[in-house]
């Protein structure tokens, strides 16, 4: 009974001890998330709403790396394409305004100055 009467006060101590030691130990639900709702800034929130993403995808690149040749200008043709000038970029217009648009690409070719080579160095740049 003395044994007991003297571990008492460890036990006790012991127990006081373990219980601290799980409250402070213990992440608070607060500090665990956070991202609460304390700390999103609403404004955020609303400047993304209605936004389109786009993706940024090999396919997506490669389409932007193209050139209409039913829409684009002659200064755009010019710039964007190999092995032509203002001059030849100028006749493309006219003949798409005079014949309408072009329905297939390796049309270009009846084009006056417009060949093979041309087709060959730069097919991989054109799309209608």
């Amino acid at each position: 009974m003395k044994k007991t009467k003297k571990l008492l006060p460890v036990f006790l101590l012991l127990g006081t001890i373990s219980s601290a030691w799980t409250v402070f130990a213990a992440p608070s639900e607060q500090n665990n998330n956070k991202y609460n709702s304390s700390t999103i800034n609403p404004s955020f929130r609303g400047s993304v709403e209605g936004k389109k993403i786009k993706a940024n995808t090999k396919d997506s690149n490669e389409l932007d790396e193209r050139i209409s040749i039913n829409t684009a200008s002659a200064e755009e043709l010019a710039k964007f394409l190999n092995g032509i000038g203002k001059k030849k970029a100028e006749a493309i217009v006219q003949y798409r305004e005079k014949y309408g648009a072009f329905s297939e690409i390796e049309e270009l070719e009846e084009v006056s100055g417009i060949g093979p080579a041309f087709m060959r160095k730069n097919s991989s740049k054109l799309k209608l």
